[in-house]
């Protein structure tokens, strides 16, 4: 059976980590030393879903990476914030069997960067995911409605330095699949990528007022604020040339905006808290690409100002 490893024990690990334990795989959370950790060491761990009754699942735990043996972990998924995946990558160098497989979730551009330097082009692939949850206590966390039901999706695949076979995709995705947490290899990731930054628009634009989606969208100035820094996004898409449907694009980040409701998101929870947001790796990932390729992103331009005048980074 391939062991199955977690890097990153907040909210969004422990929920991979609990459904692929609670469906019998061999996974292994792994984690810095945190009072979670510690609790997951004595008890199991509490999921609560929006609907229905919490569940409890015993997950086993590293307190650090440097509790993990060498080359134990066939598949490795790296769901630390995006701002310290090159750190939490180094710290797990060792942990990796030659024919396993590193995949970062993280959102944004540029996460195969730091896992290849690590693990190599040939043992990464790169994904994103709609899974949604929280850490609230040590040895608890929450789901979102999409992770509870089942409607949550991972894709995966290979997009620049992740080139990993396909075949390891397929793997992982079934494995995902099996734990009640869809997966989907697909060889378009980098399209999914694209647009899940195009729907995270909504993300800076909502943390300059530090108000939720539906507020933002509420507004008529709102709506056409966070639909013109999608667009810019797509440029910018087009530009690298991903193959992206544009109105299609649209569309989706429109429709979810609309049914988000009142939400901060995790990024504007971020700013509302004073810590640090993965701001860096999405739209100033953008907006980095829009300079070296000379094209306009006046929404990006002042959204990302905004938010540096306020000291978020």
């Amino acid at each position: 059976m391939t062991r199955i490893g977690v890097l990153g024990a907040g909210g969004m690990g422990s929920a991979f980590a609990a459904h692929l334990a609670r469906s019998g795989a061999d996974v292994l959370l792994i984690g810095r030393g945190s009072p979670h950790v510690r609790a997951l060491a004595e008890r199991p761990l509490r999921v609560d879903p929006p609907l229905g009754e919490p569940w409890l699942v015993d997950v086993p735990v590293a307190a650090t990476a440097a509790d993990v043996p060498a080359g134990s972990i066939g598949v490795l998924l790296l769901l630390t914030k995006s701002y310290d995946l090159g750190v939490a990558a180094r710290s797990a160098g060792h942990v990796l069997a030659p024919d396993g497989v590193a995949l970062p979730l993280q959102n944004g551009l540029g996460t195969d960067v730091p896992v290849a330097d690590v693990f190599g082009d040939g043992r990464t692939l790169v994904g994103t995911t709609t899974v949604g949850a929280a850490l609230r206590e040590p040895a608890r966390i929450t789901v979102s409605v999409a992770t509870a039901t089942g409607e949550c999706r991972t894709d995966l695949g290979r997009m620049g330095r992740g080139r990993a076979p396909a075949e390891q995709a397929d793997r992982i995705a079934a494995l995902l699949t099996a734990a009640g947490l869809p997966g989907l290899a697909s060889p378009a990731v980098d399209e999914l990528i694209w647009s899940k930054l195009a729907l995270a628009s909504m993300s800076p634009v909502s943390s300059v007022p530090r108000v939720t989606v539906a507020s933002v969208w509420g507004s008529e100035r709102g709506r056409a604020l966070a639909g013109r820094m999608a667009a810019e996004v797509l440029d910018v898409a087009a530009a690298e040339g991903v193959g992206l449907d544009r109105a299609a694009a649209l569309e989706h980040a429109e429709r979810v905006w609309a049914s988000t409701g009142e939400h901060y998101t995790s990024m504007c929870t971020d700013v509302r808290e004073g810590r640090r947001t993965e701001l860096a790796g999405m739209a100033g990932a953008v907006r980095a690409l829009a300079v070296a390729r000379g094209i306009p992103v006046p929404v990006h331009d002042t959204v990302l100002d905004l938010l540096d005048l306020a000291g978020v980074r």
